[in-house]
């Protein structure tokens, strides 16, 4: 009952996600339809537990270059972004949801050279796109800066933007890793640096101007913006810089502010009716549940458990991660409490995804923990390894669960897609 009240809150304040724009075979933005790694109710019936490279794949496609963007999926085509280092471009591919067969290769950026500071887990085409069902946004770093594009979905490219330079400063410089949001009439990005050209950017959604930029704090970070329903106020959250910061999304205002978390954080904040919750980071780590109150905000509790790159999930009144320390944790949501923590194989980066009372999550050697999204004790249901690489957040459409995993072939390393399947 909690998720389709979620379901039916965000077609209320979230027209560029409404009903009209959206349907349950979709998977068009980061984090899903509920904008929560929430898949609808019907998913549990068509997602097996178990799955090899000879069991339940319905088909397996190789993807050109690497990346960890997740995929999207828009009209029964997947949507990948990814970077080949070969011929120095990033392109957006799209692959038939039906079969795996690549349809489109769309060429976005030229000589693209990895900075110097790329973290070793990171990529050029780490941010994954977003859809409003008719145009693919698109947002990378270009060597010193961050460009924005808008592709229709027959490839054609409708607008290219520098959204703001991107020049490596002091610290913590570990290359772009941000997901745009995507509104109504707009589309949000970070840009989260210890330099002047910080700050949150909206930029129209048919011609790439900006709308507004609202101020963000000093601090090289990672996480992406996302938009909650949270004490019955529609609101951009976002983590970074030491403080949690909630935005309005109309005009960027900054609604209110509380110091949580760290310099530094790459994970994308959840919610539940009355509070919104964060994790990272580096160089400290915690894990904060904050109680919103109108354009008041409180820390309610706050624990040293790091998840990191990946983001947490909610479930009905408990919140679940997994540390940097190799552990799942669930929590009660309200107050903090432990409900129970879990030594599970790591590390992990991608994010786990509820799929009915399951959780799914990859870790970054190909194994998908699939496990009971329940307080009352860890339940581990299977193990399945695909490859040998995953950083990719898994995603679902259409009764298929979308993987992309790598394996190292010949010591280089190959991505492909997954459809899993009964």
């Amino acid at each position: 009952m909690r998720q389709i009240n979620i379901v039916l809150l965000l077609a209320v304040f979230l027209p560029s996600l409404s009903p009209s724009h959206l349907t349950a075979e979709d998977w068009r933005v980061w984090r899903g339809p509920t904008l929560n790694n929430h898949t609808p109710d019907t998913a549990i019936d068509s997602i097996p537990l178990t799955w090899s490279p000879t069991e339940n794949v319905l088909w397996k496609s190789p993807i050109p270059g690497l990346g960890h963007a997740s995929p999207i999926i828009v009209d029964q085509r997947i949507c990948v972004l990814t970077h080949e280092p070969d011929t120095q471009t990033i392109s957006l591919l799209q692959y038939g949801l039906d079969d795996g067969q690549q349809s489109q290769r769309v060429v976005l950026h030229e000589n693209v050279i990895p900075p110097k500071y790329l973290h070793k887990k990171n990529t050029c085409a780490s941010g994954t796109p977003s859809s409003d069902g008719s145009v693919i946004y698109v947002v990378a770093q270009v060597n010193d800066t961050i460009q924005a594009s808008a592709v229709a979905l027959n490839g054609e490219i409708l607008w290219q933007k520098a959204v703001a330079p991107y020049q490596v400063s002091s610290k913590f410089w570990f290359g772009y890793g941000s997901s745009l949001l995507l509104l109504d009439d707009s589309i949000v990005v970070a840009v989260d640096t210890d330099n002047d050209d910080r700050g949150l950017y909206a930029l129209a959604k048919d011609t790439g101007e900006q709308r507004w930029k609202a101020s963000r704090p000093s601090g090289a970070s990672y996480s992406s913006p996302i938009l909650a329903n949270v004490g019955g106020r529609s609101q951009i959250v976002i983590s970074g810089g030491a403080e949690v910061v909630s935005y309005d999304p109309a005009s960027g205002k900054q609604i209110w502010t509380v110091p949580a978390t760290t310099d530094t954080t790459c994970g994308t904040m959840v919610w539940n009716d009355s509070m919104v919750f964060a994790s990272g980071g580096y160089p400290r780590s915690g894990t904060f549940g904050i109680e919103v109150s109108g354009d008041q905000a409180e820390i309610v509790w706050e624990n040293k458990i790091k998840c990191y790159e990946q983001s947490l999930l909610i479930a009905g009144d408990y919140l679940y991660g997994i540390g940097n320390n190799g552990v799942g944790y669930c929590w009660r949501a309200s107050d903090g409490t432990e409900m129970w923590k879990q030594r599970m194989k790591g590390p992990h980066s991608a994010s786990p995804l509820l799929i009915g009372d399951r959780i799914y999550a990859s870790n970054e050697r190909g194994e998908t923990w699939v496990y009971r999204a329940s307080p009352d004790g860890f339940e581990r249901l299977a193990t399945n390894r695909l490859g040998d690489i995953s950083f990719a957040t898994p995603v679902y459409a259409d009764g298929k669960l979308i993987l992309r995993h790598g394996s190292r072939e010949s010591d280089e390393r190959k991505e492909y897609l997954y459809a899993i399947g009964k």
